[in-house]
C-alpha cells in the first residue's frame, strides 16, 4: 500500500469519526491556543500588553505550529499580513510590505532566537527555512513585531523584528522522540528531553536529522531538465541550561542544498553544484529583578558561520573544474540592559551592545587545477547605545519615545529615533500612531569582496554608506465582541540610500548606493476566538516604487490569506486549513509570474494514547501550478514551486 493510500486511509477515518460525535470545546493545557497571551517583550524589551506595545504585532503559538503544519518559519509567516515567502531551490526568502527584491537573504528583517541576534557578519544573512537554527518542535512562539526597530535593536531591523520563543525545559518535563515522512523521499527524526528539577535546574536539550532527495526532475525552459539535484540534508543541535537567573543556550546547524537551477558561471545540470551552510551560537544571559521595581539583563555571546559550495563549470567537453567559496564569520560580544519605573508613570529602559568581528574571511578559488581568486579579510567593530522612556500621560495615554546611536568603524555613527503615541478612548480600542527609523548597515560581502579578475570581475565598495528608512503608520485595534478582534494598519515607508549591485558595460559587478524607494499600504486582519476554535482572515493592499525597476520584483499588490483551525471530534482530532491568494508578481528582469491560490490542510490527533501525537498534512491541497520569482545569481527568471504533496509525523512524550 502506498504512502498517499494510507494517509487517504486515516483522512476518511478521522471524517468518519467527526460525524460520529457532537464538536466538543472544553478546554484543556494542550489547546489554550486561543487565549489571549497578555504581553509581548519583543516590542520595548520589556513585557508589556500587546495593546500597549508601540507597533503592529502577532504571535505565533507551539499549537498553531502544530495545527497548520508549518515546516519552517518562513512558512509561518508567510501566513501573516504583510509577509510574503518565496523558495528558489536554494533558500526561503521574506519580504515585508511590498519589499522582498529576490536575492536578498532576509537581510531587512532581524531574526532573534531567545533575543539573540541570528542575522550573520558576512550578508546579514538569517535563514527562515530548513536552515534555521531550531527545529519548529522546539518553538514555543514567534513574536513579531513590524516596522523600523533600530531605535532598540541597530542594524537589519528595517521592516520587522522576530524573535523566536523557544521552548524550556518545564514545557517538555520528560523525553520527545518524533519521526517525519513525506513527499520526494523526506524523512526527519528528532529526539529532545526536557526537564525542571526540584532544586530549581531546568534543563533542554534536542537533537535532529532531516533528509529529502527531493523532486526527481526539475523542467527550467530555455536552459532543460535538472535531474535528481534537488536534495537536501540537514542538521540541528540545540540546548539550553537555567539555573536561578542564568541561562546558558545554543545551537549547531549543518544544512547542504543541491541546487536543481545552476548559478552564474557554473555549467547547468552539473550534479554536483551544492551549497552547504553551518551556523552555531553561545550565549549566556543574566536577568534579575531587584527591589524598587529595577531589572537588569545582561549577556554574552560568540557566534559563527560557515559557508562553501561546489560550482562546476565545462572548459572543454573533457574538462570540468570546480570553483569554490569559502567563507568564515566568527563574532562576540555583549549586550547590558537596566530598566526602571520613575514615579510610577516613566519606565525607562538603557541599553548598550558591543559586537566584534574578529573573522570575516570571503575566499573563491578553482580546484584541479588549483587557482585562488579571491582572499578578502576584515575585523570590524560595532557599538550601540539606546535609551527608551515609556510615558503613561494618562490613565488612556502613553508615549513611547526613545532613540539608539551606533556607530562602526567602517562607516562612522548613525542615529535612529522612534516616537509612538498609544490611545485607548474605550475599553475594547486602541489606536496607535507610530513614527520610526531604521538602518541596514553595509556588510563584509557588499564593502569588501574584490574577486576573479578576468572572468566575473567583484570590486569591494568601502564607501557604501547603509540604507535608511522612515515609518509612519497608523494602527487601529478593536475588539468587536468578546470572540472577534480587528487589526487595521495603515503605512507608509520611504527608503533611501538602498545598496544595488551595479554591472558596468565591461562586466565589473560593484555595490552602490543608487537610489531609493517607497511603500505605503493597508493591513487589514480579523481573528476569531472561541475555545478550542480560532480564525484568521487578512488582506494586504500594497504598492512599492523602487528606483531603477519599473516594477518592484517580488512585489504583489493584494494578498489574501484564511487561516481556520477547530475539533472535529471531541478534543483528540483537530483540523487546521490554510488559504493563500498571492496576485502576480515580477521578476528580476521585468516578466511577471501570474496570481495564485494555495490551500493547505492539517489533522492532528492526540490523547488516543498518553503523550502521542500523529500529524498528517497535505501542502497545495488543490494541486496549483505556480512560480517564485528567481533570485540571482540563480540563472532561470522563474522558478516552479511544489505541487500536491504530503507529511506524516508521529510524536511520543513520556
Amino acid at each position: 500500500m502506498s504512502v498517499y493510500s494510507i494517509f487517504s486511509l486515516l483522512l476518511l477515518s478521522l471524517c468518519h469519526f467527526a460525524y460520529a460525535d457532537e464538536l466538543t470545546s472544553k478546554t484543556d493545557e494542550q489547546a489554550l491556543l486561543f487565549s489571549e497571551l497578555p504581553s509581548v517583550f519583543t516590542a520595548s524589551r520589556h513585557e508589556q500588553p500587546v495593546t500597549k506595545a508601540p507597533a503592529s504585532v502577532d504571535i505565533i503559538t507551539s499549537e498553531q505550529i502544530k495545527r497548520y503544519g508549518w515546516r519552517t518559519v518562513s512558512a509561518m509567516l508567510g501566513s501573516l499580513p504583510g509577509f510574503i515567502s518565496a523558495y528558489d531551490r536554494a533558500y526561503h526568502h521574506t519580504g515585508v510590505r511590498g519589499f522582498a527584491p529576490p536575492g536578498d537573504y532576509n537581510t531587512r528583517i532581524l531574526v532573534l532566537i531567545d533575543g539573540h541576534r541570528v542575522n550573520e557578519n558576512l550578508q546579514d544573512y538569517a535563514g527562515l527555512g530548513r536552515d534555521f537554527l531550531v527545529d519548529v518542535e522546539n518553538i514555543e512562539r514567534v513574536e513579531v513585531v513590524r516596522g523600523p526597530a533600530s531605535a532598540l535593536y541597530g542594524s537589519s531591523a528595517l521592516f520587522a523584528v522576530v524573535n523566536v520563543i523557544t521552548q524550556r525545559g518545564r514545557d517538555l518535563q520528560g523525553a520527545r522522540i518524533s519521526g517525519s515522512t513525506g513527499s520526494y523521499e523526506s524523512h526527519q527524526g528528532q529526539v529532545s528531553h526536557g526537564k525542571k528539577f526540584a532544586n530549581g535546574l531546568e534543563t533542554l536539550f534536542s537533537a535532529s536529522y532531516f533528509h529529502s532527495d527531493g523532486h526527481d526532475n526539475l523542467d527550467f525552459p530555455g536552459l532543460g531538465t535538472a535531474h535528481h539535484q534537488d536534495e537536501e540534508q540537514v542538521e540541528r543541535l540545540h540546548g539550553k541550561l537555567t539555573w536561578e537567573d542564568f541561562t546558558l543556550s545554543g545551537s549547531w546547524m549543518g544544512r547542504k542544498k543541491f541546487i536543481p537551477t545552476g548559478t552564474t558561471g557554473t555549467t547547468f545540470g552539473e550534479p554536483q553544484t551544492h551549497y552547504h551552510d553551518r551556523r552555531a551560537y553561545t550565549d549566556l544571559n543574566y536577568h534579575h529583578n531587584f527591589t524598587g521595581d529595577w531589572d537588569l539583563t545582561a549577556r554574552a555571546f560568540w557566534d559563527s558561520y560557515e559557508f562553501d559550495d561546489d560550482l562546476p563549470y565545462q572548459v572543454s567537453p573533457q574538462q570540468t573544474i570546480i570553483n569554490k567559496d569559502h567563507w568564515e564569520g566568527q563574532w562576540v560580544g555583549g549586550e547590558f540592559l537596566l530598566g526602571h519605573t520613575f514615579f510610577e508613570t516613566h519606565r525607562l529602559t538603557f541599553g548598550s551592545e558591543w559586537r566584534y568581528n574578529f573573522r570575516q574571511l570571503l575566499t573563491n578559488f578553482d580546484v584541479n587545477p588549483n587557482f585562488l581568486y579571491a582572499d578578502n579579510r576584515q575585523t570590524s567593530n560595532i557599538v550601540g547605545v539606546f535609551l527608551q522612556d515609556e510615558w503613561a500621560i494618562l490613565d488612556n495615554v502613553t508615549l513611547e519615545a526613545g532613540g539608539r546611536f551606533d556607530h562602526y568603524d567602517i562607516f562612522g555613527g548613525t542615529f535612529n529615533p522612534r516616537l509612538g503615541l498609544i490611545y485607548q478612548p474605550f475599553d475594547d480600542t486602541t489606536v496607535k500612531v507610530l513614527y520610526g527609523t531604521a538602518f541596514r548597515a553595509p556588510n563584509a560581502f557588499e564593502s569588501v569582496y574584490a574577486c576573479c579578475e578576468g572572468l566575473t570581475p567583484w570590486i569591494g565598495n568601502p564607501n557604501l554608506t547603509p540604507e535608511r528608512i522612515k515609518t509612519y503608520e497608523l494602527v487601529w485595534e478593536q475588539r468587536l465582541h468578546p470572540n472577534f478582534d480587528l487589526h487595521v494598519s495603515l503605512y507608509y515607508n520611504r527608503l533611501s540610500n538602498l545598496i544595488n549591485l551595479n554591472v558596468s558595460p565591461e562586466g565589473i559587478r560593484q555595490f552602490h548606493n543608487q537610489g531609493n524607494a517607497e511603500a505605503h499600504g493597508v493591513e487589514t486582519q480579523l481573528v476569531a476566538h472561541f475555545e478550542n476554535v480560532e480564525g484568521r482572515l487578512s488582506h494586504t493592499f500594497q504598492q512599492s516604487r523602487v528606483a531603477g525597476a519599473a516594477n518592484p520584483p517580488n512585489a504583489p499588490v493584494h494578498m489574501v490569506k484564511l487561516n481556520f483551525s477547530a475539533p472535529i471530534w471531541q478534543n483528540k482530532v483537530f483540523a487546521g486549513y490554510e488559504l493563500q491568494y498571492i496576485s502576480s508578481r515580477a521578476t528580476t528582469i521585468d516578466t511577471r509570474v501570474p496570481d495564485y491560490t494555495i490551500s493547505n490542510l492539517t489533522l492532528l490527533t492526540r490523547r488516543w494514547l498518553p503523550g502521542l501525537e500523529l500529524t498528517g498534512g497535505v501542502y497545495n491541497l488543490f494541486n496549483a501550478h505556480y512560480f517564485d520569482p528567481a533570485s540571482p545569481p540563480l540563472l532561470p527568471d522563474k522558478i516552479a514551486q511544489d505541487g500536491r504533496n504530503f507529511r506524516i509525523q508521529l510524536s511520543y512524550e513520556f
